[in-house]
Formats: C-alpha cells, sequence, structure tokens
C-alpha cells in the first residue's frame, strides 16, 4: 500500500505542483512564526515610544535642523517628485497614442505589451504621487507648528492645490 501511494504522489506530482506548494507552505509557516516573534520582541517598545510624544520644537530639534532648512529640503524633495511624476503621467498619456500610430493594425501582442507597461507605469507614478503627497505633509506640519495627523492636514480641504504648487509656502 505504502508504494502504490508513492507513486500515486510521484504521479501526481507530474501533473500538479504538490511537493513545491508544500515547501512554500512550510515556508509560509516559518515566516509567520518569525514575524509574529519579531512583533511580540518590538509591541512594548512600540508602546513605550507611544507614552513618549515630542511637541512640536522638540521633534524640529531631534532632526538636528532648522525649521528652514527642512522646509527648503521637503521643498525640493517634494518638486522633483512632481517632476518625476508628471514625466511618468506623460509617459503613460503618450505611450497609447505612439503605439496605435506606429502598430499595425492586427498586433494583438503589442497592444497587450503596451497596456501591461502603461499599468506598470501608472503603479510607478503613483508611489511618486504619494511621495510627494508625503513631503506636503511634512511641509504643512512645519508651517502649521503642530505635530498634527495625515487626516487633519487632509480636512483642511486645500492640501491637493498645495500639492500641486511649485510656489515656497514661506
Amino acid at each position: 500500500m505504502k508504494k502504490i501511494g508513492k507513486k500515486a504522489w510521484f504521479a501526481a506530482n507530474l501533473i500538479l505542483p504538490l511537493w513545491e506548494a508544500g515547501r512554500m507552505v512550510n515556508a509560509a509557516r516559518y515566516a509567520a512564526e518569525k514575524n509574529a516573534e519579531r512583533f511580540r520582541r518590538l509591541w512594548p517598545e512600540a508602546a513605550q515610544r507611544e507614552k513618549e510624544i515630542l511637541t512640536f520644537d522638540e521633534a524640529v530639534a531631534a532632526s538636528g535642523h532648522s525649521r528652514e532648512s527642512l522646509m527648503r529640503r521637503f521643498l525640493l524633495a517634494k518638486r522633483i517628485w512632481l517632476a518625476m511624476f508628471i514625466v511618468a503621467v506623460s509617459i503613460v498619456i503618450l505611450l497609447p497614442v505612439g503605439t496605435l500610430l506606429a502598430a499595425p493594425p492586427g498586433s494583438g501582442v503589442l497592444l497587450m505589451r503596451m497596456f501591461s507597461l502603461m499599468f506598470m507605469i501608472s503603479a510607478f507614478a503613483g508611489m511618486l504621487f504619494v511621495c510627494a503627497m508625503q513631503n506636503q505633509f511634512h511641509l504643512w506640519q512645519l508651517l502649521s507648528q503642530e505635530l498634527g495627523s495625515f487626516t487633519q492636514w487632509r480636512a483642511t480641504g486645500t492640501w491637493l492645490k498645495e500639492l500641486f504648487s511649485w510656489r515656497a509656502p514661506f
């Protein structure tokens, strides 16, 4: 009976990736156990850090830079991220136009590759937008001189206008 089971296992492995799936399950279980152990070790430290809340002036002093230099740094970073975002969005907009102008009428594979590339560049543009948003959020914190949360910044209602503004707010 044992030999039949082994032969059935080997035959099933030819069709289905059972051995690889088993290894993936074991690796995922091991990684989950290790992550749970890390979280258990970090949990008391995170609770301790939440108790020690810095004031705005202490947070700026802890950075080692002046408020004005931080504002210049975040503004420059925001402009760089926005410029890269605009380039990526331009590519996403111009890619279908160029592909449709250059492709023969029956090239389905080329169109599928174009859509795949558009999806990847759109995801990249989204990441660039989030980085620009993060820098604008830090600029808002420095301008308002408070350690407000991300939801407080978004509740101001002018966050999108401020995000796409190239002018220095200070």
